[in-house]
């Protein structure tokens, strides 16, 4: 869970939420989902690298892997998105953290189903084709038991993203950017299995409504990672 809020180039202005919203997002992990986490704040991009790379080497087949990003996001010309790390020089792309790079790690990883959270700005550029749309509340109990079975048995690389290809909002209320808050509250409104696509539609759905009143408009998307090794699956 990493939370970048305040960067040493003048070209990258301080953020008010990330940090506390990694800060909130790992301890829901962690005590009400019972995941072992791992928080880095206002972490540069070798400790960034070096966390996935680590998760890489320890994972097995058995394992499921979310890793959640908050701070300053870029796109390039050739449409190539990038996480900023703090230690990031402002106009290098070399010092940023490529989407290419993220997903060459997670194409190698063993772990069966990894999960993108990122909240920054340009993040869609990290997804390419929507995935299948299946809603829980349309289902049969036995189609829904059969569903879960079949997405837990393939391999899935999909990332939950704050926007699309554009700018997203820093701050929102209550200490948490718009996007953040809502993905907090359907962890914690949460009492049963839990898919990622639902997670995606009510997130999406508050932020619409409580996005309304920022000045920049905001569409979460979820959606495979580009060249990640998605077959087929689902994040629970």
């Amino acid at each position: 869970v990493i939370g970048n809020n305040t960067y040493r180039d003048a070209g990258f202005a301080p953020l008010k939420s990330a940090a506390s919203d990694a800060t909130a997002v790992s301890t829901v992990l962690r005590d009400r989902y019972g995941y072992q986490t791992s928080l880095l704040l206002n972490a540069g991009r070798l400790e960034i690298l070096t966390a996935l790379n680590d998760m890489r080497e320890k994972l097995g087949p058995q394992d499921n892997l979310l890793i959640y990003y908050a701070g300053h996001g870029e796109i390039d010309a050739s449409r190539q998105g990038y996480w900023i790390p703090v230690d990031a020089s402002a106009g290098n792309a070399k010092t940023w953290i490529s989407n290419a790079a993220i997903s060459d790690v997670l194409n190698t990883m063993a772990a069966k189903h990894v999960l993108v959270v990122a909240d920054s700005c340009y993040s869609g550029a990290m997804t390419r084709a929507s995935v299948p749309n299946f809603n829980a509340a349309t289902m049969a109990p036995e189609q829904w038991a059969t569903w879960v079975r079949t997405m837990a048995n393939g391999r899935s690389r999909t990332a939950l993203t704050s926007g699309g290809v554009q700018p997203v909002p820093d701050g929102g209320a209550g200490g948490h950017s718009y996007f953040a808050k809502a993905f907090l509250n359907v962890l914690g409104d949460n009492n049963r299995v839990l898919e990622a696509q639902r997670v995606f539609r009510e997130v999406q759905t508050s932020v619409a409504l409580n996005a309304a009143k920022s000045p920049l408009p905001q569409a979460p998307q979820y959606a495979p990672i580009r060249y990640a090794g998605h077959e087929s699956g689902e994040f629970f």
